[in-house]
């Protein structure tokens, strides 16, 4: 194991944990900004990687659409999101129609946008107390399913399970990733006195936890396809924002589809379970 790396990555996490929990935390206007600021350096990382000769003035426009978007859901919620998903789909298809060799550039733009809408319906649709426990259990759980991983695969590592898009990626590390967010939430029940006595919410707590590796994975695919092994140079011992967000956006993504699932079955409501 890489002591000093691992020293390096803890010190950059204690730095930058507040500057991330504090918006979260408050929610509204210092939320939103937060969040067009972090899928903006999402887009410009991803942009940068496709060598994109017009990144900065894309970006720009990304930007501007961002603030659109968000200007139309603080208008309304289901509508408005449909209205700016089919903003979306409009833009691809001009984007598709412009730059027929660039489809690198829909394909970041869709997910940079995507995960934007993601966040914003966690954090900031219906009750904000649920809001912030959502998105605390989104993180807590990406950040569980990525050390776990990480120290796994650094201490019993063996077998080499995406050598094509994640060469360091093992599937002892791979199980440690799966298992442990459902694990440690247990022992954590067990230790507070609160009664978990459904199991269903440890099955959702791991597909969440496959979220997150199968975010990773998305994240690795896209630096490996452009030969990058970082995303950029902005979080020392970490890289870049896509490097640590993206398995939180995969959780994130998986939050959203079970949290639908649940809504319209006799389990609704179980995502909310700790309140």
């Amino acid at each position: 194991m890489d002591i000093n790396n691992l020293r390096l990555r803890l010190k950059t996490a204690l730095l930058i944990l507040p500057i991330f929990i504090l918006p979260i935390y408050l929610g509204g206007i210092y939320f939103k900004i937060a969040l067009i600021f972090i899928s903006t350096v999402l887009f410009y990382e991803l942009i940068t990687i496709i060598n994109n000769p017009k990144r900065k003035v894309v970006t720009m426009l990304y930007l501007c659409f961002l603030c659109m978007s968000l200007f139309i859901l603080m208008l309304a919620t289901d509508m408005a999101i449909s209205i700016c998903l089919v903003a979306l789909i409009v833009g691809s298809i001009l984007i598709k129609l412009f730059y027929r060799e660039n489809g690198w550039l829909l394909a970041i733009i869709c997910y940079s946008y995507l995960s934007f809408l993601a966040f914003y319906h966690i954090r900031l649709q219906g009750n904000p107390t649920d809001g912030l426990t959502s998105i605390i259990l989104v993180v807590v759980i990406a950040i569980i399913s990525d050390t776990s991983g990480y120290l796994g695969g650094q201490l019993l590592g063996r077998k080499r399970i995406f050598p094509y898009i994640s060469p360091n990626k093992t599937l002892e590390g791979t199980l440690f990733a799966f298992l442990t967010p459902a694990i440690f939430i247990f022992f954590l029940a067990l230790i507070s006195e609160v009664d978990f006595n459904n199991s269903i919410i440890y099955l959702f707590i791991s597909i969440m936890a496959l979220g997150a590796i199968l975010g990773d994975l998305l994240g690795s695919y896209f630096k490996r396809n452009f030969k990058v092994k970082n995303s950029s140079n902005l979080l020392p011992g970490h890289g870049g924002l896509l490097d640590r967000m993206d398995s939180t956006v995969g959780v994130g993504i998986f939050f959203i589809i079970l949290d639908k699932i649940t809504r319209n079955s006799s389990y609704e409501n179980i995502l909310y379970f700790w309140r």
